[in-house]
């Protein structure tokens, strides 16, 4: 016999469209939702402690959407809570990208619609436009190449990337927004070649990778392979590259868009990945 909703709860981090759009079919559904503030990088073993919550209202499953914390995970488990983990990235000594037979999983949301069987009907029975929510779950695995591969016309992908923009813009701060895309514009203006790749880089405290992507996918129409340094916030990515696998097994850090996509934070107590070091690889 299936478990009524009140079992579950949900505990997602409000970082990206895909995890704001999971939230909200969750929050729909009924399902117990707790928000986590915490950006890209989020963690179960950081900032705050769910195990007192999760105890208080005596949920048997706790369903968590890409916030990695062995230790945690582990508290969990002994206390018989039934905890099922949403996720499909490489992070440094954890594989949540493939399934026990190693096949690549599909994104967070296209996770969650199955989770809960929800099918087209009963996504429009909520209110929701099935074609664009599973865009948005298309887009976060492969970007927009993969939307092209799944049947998604131009047209399509134009209202997907509305959709998605809307999702986004409930997270950023539209005070701030239009200076971090221009920010992002003049990174992409003072960019340098190097072999097959872009290299870009910003001295600037915002999150220019997301950004930029978009207004490289717009110039060129097609996969182009980048490097991109945050400085400031101690990023570096390489994008569109068969290395990543490479950086990730040299440096750990994470992966994403399929094991084609690699990234890295520069922060105390670990070893530094400068820009040296990524070109030693690729």
């Amino acid at each position: 016999m299936a478990l009524p909703l009140n079992s579950f709860v949900l505990i997602v981090p409000l970082n990206d469209a895909e995890s704001f759009l999971i939230s909200q079919i969750a929050q729909k559904l009924g399902l117990h939702t707790i928000l986590s503030k915490q950006t890209h990088g989020a963690s179960l073993d950081k900032g705050r402690d769910y195990f007192p919550i999760i105890k208080k209202g005596k949920f048997k499953k706790v369903i968590v959407v890409e916030m990695p914390g062995p230790k945690t995970e582990a508290k969990l488990k002994k206390s018989n809570i039934d905890l099922i983990i949403i996720d499909h990235h490489h992070y440094t000594g954890l594989d949540r990208a493939h399934d026990s037979s190693q096949k690549m999983l599909s994104s967070s949301l296209e996770q969650f619609l199955e989770l809960f069987k929800l099918t087209d009907t009963k996504l429009k029975t909520l209110g929701f436009d099935p074609r664009l929510v599973r865009g948005i779950g298309i887009h976060d695995r492969g970007f927009i190449w993969e939307l092209q591969e799944e049947g998604y016309s131009k047209s399509e992908i134009k209202s997907l990337l509305e959709f998605h923009d809307a999702l986004i813009s409930q997270i950023h701060n539209p005070k701030t927004e239009t200076r971090k895309q221009a920010i992002a514009k003049r990174a992409w203006q003072s960019r340098k070649k190097w072999r097959e790749f872009f290299i870009v880089e910003t001295k600037a405290d915002i999150q220019l990778r997301p950004r930029l992507s978009r207004i490289v996918a717009e110039e060129f129409g097609k996969p182009t392979p980048l490097i991109i340094i945050e400085h400031k916030r101690g990023l570096v990515y390489v994008q569109e590259s068969d290395k990543a696998m490479d950086l990730f097994r040299k440096f750990g850090g994470f992966t994403f868009g399929q094991d084609r996509n690699w990234g890295y934070r520069n922060e105390k107590g670990k070893s530094r990945v400068s820009l040296r070091d990524i070109k030693s690889i690729v």
